[in-house]
């Protein structure tokens, strides 16, 4: 991915990118800004076209948004004017779905996320991380093939986000949906990632792949114990390590002009 700057010059966001990710694979992007995590997002997602190559859903090329992929961003995004039902029923309402099956269907999700007696509210009454699992319902109700999340959990305290991170957890489990989630957090990216890609900038690229138990092991296990485990911090130290020259050789070359987040 390439782009274009106003004063005739490029920026070259994303080179040689090329992987496969099998279905039910939760895949975390990690690293420095400006590596081109949300850039290659935006791609799957269809926002943004590749300057070069191709990306495939199954045998299908995304050529712009679709019903097979669900967004859900740093913040909510929702519709502030309506209600949660009406908030998470919108996409089903928008498909021509009856309002009796859309209202089951708003219902059995809002049991999902732990919602279920909220339905009737404004989205300006709930709390930063209740939204989040209204944006949640609402991306769960097309049924994507694959949900992708731009620093979901960005926004949330400390605690909300420790609980989100297993609500995510059990929606990926029970769904068996693919996931790509971007984070700043090695600690999420680690936590949540069955599979990791730490990327590297200018041009954005995949630098090392990880294959993780972790995520599937905190389905089971206490959170605080695995995040403490000798496994979970020396791949944890490794990793920052590696961000951190990654940053060093940034901060060397100056000051520049990146191609997205």
């Amino acid at each position: 991915m390439v782009y274009e700057l106003p004063d005739g010059g490029s920026v070259e966001a994303l080179k040689d990118v090329t992987f496969t990710l099998e279905p039910g694979r939760l895949l975390t992007l990690l690293g420095p800004s400006g590596c081109g995590k949300t850039t290659l997002l935006n791609i799957i997602a269809g926002f943004l076209a590749p300057t070069s190559g191709d990306v495939k859903l199954g045998s299908d090329p995304i050529t712009g948004p679709g019903q097979d992929r669900g967004m859900v961003f740093q913040r909510g995004a929702l519709f502030e004017w309506l209600s949660v039902n009406d908030n998470v029923g919108f996409g089903a309402r928008m498909n021509g779905r009856s309002r009796p099956a859309s209202r089951e269907a708003v219902q059995d999700l809002l049991n999902i996320v732990g919602l279920q007696d909220f339905g009737d509210k404004a989205v300006y009454e709930l709390s930063g991380g209740m939204q989040q699992r209204v944006a949640l319902a609402r991306c769960l109700a097309n049924d994507p093939k694959i949900i992708l999340m731009d620093e979901p959990l960005g926004a949330l305290d400390a605690l909300t986000r420790e609980k989100m991170q297993s609500l995510v957890l059990n929606l990926w489990n029970e769904t068996g949906k693919t996931i790509v989630l971007v984070t700043h957090s090695v600690e999420e990216a680690l936590y949540l990632g069955d599979q990791l890609f730490v990327m590297a900038p200018r041009p954005g690229r995949i630098e090392r792949t990880y294959d993780l138990p972790f995520a599937q092991e905190a389905l089971t296990a206490d959170a605080r114990e695995l995040k403490t485990s000798q496994e979970f911090i020396d791949t944890r130290e490794e990793i920052l390590t590696m961000i951190w020259e990654m940053e060093e050789q940034i901060m060397g070359t100056g000051v520049g002009t990146g191609g997205g987040a």
